[in-house]
């Protein structure tokens, strides 16, 4: 199994096989907006390996070989390990976290703040390696890997059999293992067990469980759900590594540093990166230096990342990182990777649909206020720096640079339209509008009698504020007269309508003409319908009684 493997890689290899870029020419700033709104798409996957990945790169790598230590096919050792797997549940087997104690070489723990790229790190790895390997001498399909999520619940253990199944299914040509297993009303610990007896039969080397922190979900049996896995692993030694937030912790009741160095291996903690130049508001001039595209000795992680990010421009007028995008950088993103790539693919974006075709520090502020509200508290939070203030934010909400793309794609073709591109003062403006009224079922007099009220109002730029303000003059505005404090004993004001302008057969006409007139007393009597009468909608008694 382990001769199956390819040869473990050496530390300048892991740095390339780890790096991913997007396909950059300078050329492409010249592209269309379409097809360079697509390329800045393509951060979605950049990733730069720093001297944490190298490392979590060779620990796992060393896990998975030493796992398959005495797992040779058709020996005593590995019949043991199959009969192992038939055997009943010791109910005085320790926890999961014990287990973990007790076998700490065979398991390990990536703990972090969301966004840092922990679950990518870990694929870019194992893409390197093939996940399912074919031995015809003992016609068996070995598994090097598997990679699953533990439940949202946190609690259904037939949820995370069923979910191995599911891979193993997709994985394996001809297995139907969820159909065998999965489907049958059999109870949890049978199902961990028939697992258990795939993974030895697929010898998976290495299983990956990620999403850790739904454990904490569980009201109760997050435990459980820790020692069947752990169990089933250390029986088979099969090693695991747990990927989670910092809400993991309250899974493992370790403090971070307690349960890196308990969890075997020393995996550290992903904390996000930190400005080497951090003195306040201004950044230290040295970060203006120019180093290209090599890492200067000077620089810190998050210097570094941000140099090479910052060399993938599509806007036609790319700009030098400065000290003072820099600081706008680190501000908004705090050093978390996944919010500073997307706030530089956002404001690239915003850039380009706009027409600006550059980056500024106010352009990442405006992107960073309007398109990621979301993440603004833990952001917040996470510069504040307090443990009172952290402690409420056990992850980072994830951001979704495809929506902010969509909806800027969508203003920008919109603004491309009549709707914007028909400007007040246009011979055809008062038309337009009144169009647009009569589309939405108004009648042609009261559209174009808007129409018209909006055109001298002069605040309407275009078609769409224009019909936007003409929307608004036919909803009656409320104004209460009068107000007194509770208890005075005294009822409140009248409540007056007095709409900005109303079709001709409103009715309501009469009640503002009487308004105008200065009696108040008359909007309910006489003067009133002395204007309803003008207007032909009404008549006198004597009228009617000669109809009738």
């Amino acid at each position: 199994m382990i001769e199956a493997l390819p040869p473990s890689m050496s530390e300048e290899q892991l740095f390339d096989a780890m790096t991913r870029l997007p396909d950059f020419q300078p050329e492409q700033q010249q592209w269309t907006a379409d097809e360079r709104i697509q390329m800045v798409m393509t951060l979605n996957n950049f990733m730069i390996p720093s001297q944490r990945h190298i490392r979590l790169a060779r620990t796992l790598d060393s896990m998975l070989r030493s796992g398959y230590v005495g797992r040779t096919p058709n020996t005593p050792a590995h019949s043991a390990r199959v009969n192992s797997t038939y055997a009943e549940k010791d109910p005085n087997r320790p926890s999961g976290i014990d287990l973990l104690m007790t076998n700490p070489q065979l398991s390990t723990l990536l703990m972090g703040v969301s966004g840092m790229g922990k679950t990518t790190s870990v694929k870019t790895f194992f893409n390197n390696i093939p996940q399912v390997i074919y031995h015809p001498d003992y016609n068996v399909y070995q598994v090097t890997y598997l990679h699953i999520e533990m439940p949202s619940d946190g609690a259904s253990i037939t949820g995370l059999a069923t979910g191995i199944l599911h891979k193993l299914d997709e994985l394996v040509p001809g297995a139907n293992y969820y159909q065998n297993y999965g489907k049958r009303k059999i109870g949890a610990d049978t199902l961990m067990r028939h697992v258990a007896r795939l993974l030895n039969q697929h010898f998976v080397g290495f299983l990956i469980a990620d999403e850790i922190q739904n454990l904490a979900n569980a009201y109760k049996g997050k435990q459980t759900v820790m020692t069947e896995l752990v169990s089933a692993c250390n029986d088979l030694g099969v090693p695991i590594l747990f990927i989670g937030t910092n809400k993991a912790a309250e899974v493992f009741s370790l403090d971070f540093r307690q349960s890196r160095r308990a969890v075997g291996h020393g995996v550290e903690h992903w904390e996000r990166l930190m400005e080497r130049h951090n003195v306040g508001s201004v950044f230290n001039s040295e970060l203006q230096a120019d180093c290209g595209s090599e890492h200067c000795e000077s620089m810190g992680e998050w210097e570094a990342f941000l140099d090479i990010l910052w060399s993938f421009q599509w806007v036609k007028n790319p700009v030098e990182l400065d000290a003072v995008l820099a600081k706008t950088m680190y501000y908004y993103s705090q050093g978390i990777i996944d919010i500073a790539i997307k706030l530089f693919s956002a404001a690239q974006i915003f850039a380009i649909t706009e027409g600006v075709e550059r980056i500024t520090p106010e352009i990442l502020q405006h992107v960073y206020k309007t398109e990621m509200k979301a993440i603004h508290k833990m952001v917040d939070a996470l510069r504040v720096g307090k443990q009172s203030t952290l402690a409420k934010f056990s992850d980072i909400a994830p951001i979704d640079l495809q929506s902010m793309a969509d909806v800027n794609m969508i203003r920008a073709a919109a603004e491309a339209s009549d709707s914007y591109t028909v400007k007040h003062g246009d011979p055809a403006f008062v038309t337009a509008i009144a169009s647009a009224l009569m589309s939405a079922g108004q009648e042609l007099s009261i559209a174009r009698a808007l129409a018209e009220a909006v055109a001298k109002d002069g605040t309407a730029r275009n078609l769409i504020e224009g019909v936007k303000l003409a929307l608004q003059m036919l909803e009656p505005k409320k104004t209460v007269t009068a107000k007194r404090a509770k208890g005075s004993g005294k009822k409140k004001g009248a409540e007056s309508v007095a709409p900005a302008i109303l079709a001709p057969d409103d009715y309501r006409n009469a009640i503002a003409a009487a308004s105008a007139a200065g009696d108040i007393k008359a909007v309910t009597g006489a003067q009133a319908h002395q204007y309803l009468r003008e207007m032909g909608m009404t008549q006198s008694i004597d009228m009617a009684l000669d109809q009738y």
